[in-house]
């Protein structure tokens, strides 16, 4: 959308996180004295110079505006959307359509989507973008909002979820789809609809890059090819074999020869390495640069040893597939596994059965979704040792209590943080915390 078709309407703003701020700053430098309606909860209110309100939000509502700016968390598979008579985009669709193209200058957009390891991904290809002597941001559901970056940048890279993929705004020259499971269903409403909203993003790219050994996303090509596609995990290009990247028939680095852990990271590389060669880029001074990268917080992030016992902090995992990837950094019979979170409705028989015949040491459920993961677990095999407890903090308790030198404590939730958390940081700090507490004399 064109800010000119803003002039003269009744806008709102829904949703008041860092996006929907960096919204109401984007329209206020544009639009100094047009009036903003803010909606959300009174606690997320400011000083803002704008209207809040604080009702409920229906269609009714909605439709008092002519135009609404919806942030990615709200989904729009809900009776006030689709009830609703209103124009509703995203930050996105206003960036796209106005900065993407203003001056000169037009950057080249990198979008990487997946199920899990985008950020990941994002901090790499940065970092090897940067290597190539290119001036590149991280903007979007990772770094700074899109909405407040401008274009002097020669490289975009957008970190997309699905909630952002979903309208179609992002119109990317590369996109990455790194793989592609099961998430997010409160939002979606089905598998195959949140499968669905993620391809967007490949459908609209003029170049994509594919997982080859991903089998969600070859039956979506089979149904709705890319423009253009490069395949990483694929013998032509970069895959990983037995714990080590190669090109081809040569290797270029095991997991042992740089800070972050596992196989599926080397994956991660690989896709990025898949970019770089897309761009015709020289992929070597990029290997060399990434090789020195610490991992990011909060992800398979070593919190160090305490009492002998190693504890490793991976927040970010909301899935039970990051979860397994996460077992296999670790000795699985000297690991005590943390799980659970908000519950989304996911499955967990596939986890369940990836450990049924080698079942970490103890597994500790809490959360809203913890009875339910224990109750899965166990069904598949006796000799899965799962205890329930009520609270993340009761977890850390008596895994600690039960660990002995030489553990590992791994939290690796398999979901969401927000049925008792701000988010994954604030669930990950206050992880820590109370190793700390808990290991002081």
């Amino acid at each position: 959308m064109k800010l000119a078709d803003l002039t003269d309407q009744k806008i709102a703003i829904w949703g008041y996180g860092v996006e929907g701020q960096a919204t109401v700053s984007y329209l206020q430098r544009h639009f100094p004295d047009i009036p903003l309606t803010v909606l959300c909860p009174d606690n997320e209110a400011d000083d803002a110079a704008v209207k809040f309100n604080h009702q409920t939000v229906t269609a009714e509502l909605l439709s008092q505006f002519d135009v609404v700016i919806k942030s990615p968390g709200i989904s729009p598979y809900q009776a006030a959307v689709e009830d609703s008579q209103v124009k509703i985009i995203s930050a996105s669709a206003l960036w796209f359509g106005n900065e993407l193209n203003r001056g000169d200058k037009r950057p080249t957009v990198i979008a990487v989507t997946g199920t899990k390891g985008k950020s990941t991904a994002c901090y790499l290809l940065h970092k090897a973008l940067q290597a190539c002597d290119l001036n590149s941001v991280i903007a979007g559901n990772f770094g700074r909002p899109l909405i407040s970056c401008d274009n002097d940048h020669d490289v975009m890279v957008l970190e997309t979820s699905s909630y952002q993929a979903q309208d179609g705004a992002i119109q990317a020259d590369i996109s990455v789809m790194l793989n592609l499971y099961t998430e997010h269903l409160d939002w979606h409403g089905d598998e195959d609809r949140y499968h669905r909203d993620k391809w967007r993003l490949i459908e609209s790219a003029h170049q994509a890059v594919l997982n080859a050994e991903d089998k969600n996303s070859q039956r979506l090509q089979s149904h709705s090819p890319p423009k253009s596609a490069t395949y990483f995990n694929h013998l032509s290009g970069f895959y990983v074999l037995d714990g080590v990247l190669m090109h081809q028939d040569k290797a270029l680095l095991s997991t042992a020869g740089w800070q972050l852990k596992g196989a599926h990271n080397l994956q991660n590389l690989a896709a990025v390495l898949t970019v770089l060669k897309v761009m015709g880029l020289d992929v070597k001074p990029a290997l060399n640069a990434v090789k020195r990268c610490p991992p990011l917080p909060h992800r398979l992030q070593s919190l160090g040893v305490f009492n002998g016992v190693a504890v490793i902090n991976d927040s970010i995992a909301s899935t039970p597939h990051a979860t397994w990837a996460a077992l296999q950094t670790v000795p699985v019979e000297r690991t005590v596994l943390l799980v659970g979170g908000y519950e989304r409705g996911v499955d967990w028989d596939w986890f369940a059965e990836k450990i049924a015949n080698k079942p970490p040491k103890r597994i500790i459920c809490s959360g809203a979704n913890g009875e339910r993961i224990s109750q899965t677990l166990e069904k598949h095999n006796a000799i899965i040792k799962c205890t329930r407890v009520d609270t993340l903090q009761a977890a850390v308790d008596q895994a600690l209590e039960i660990t002995e030198p030489g553990d590992y404590v791994l939290l690796s939730p398999g979901a969401p943080s927000f049925d008792a958390f701000r988010d994954y940081q604030d669930r990950g700090e206050q992880f820590g915390q109370w190793i700390q507490e808990f290991s002081q004399p």
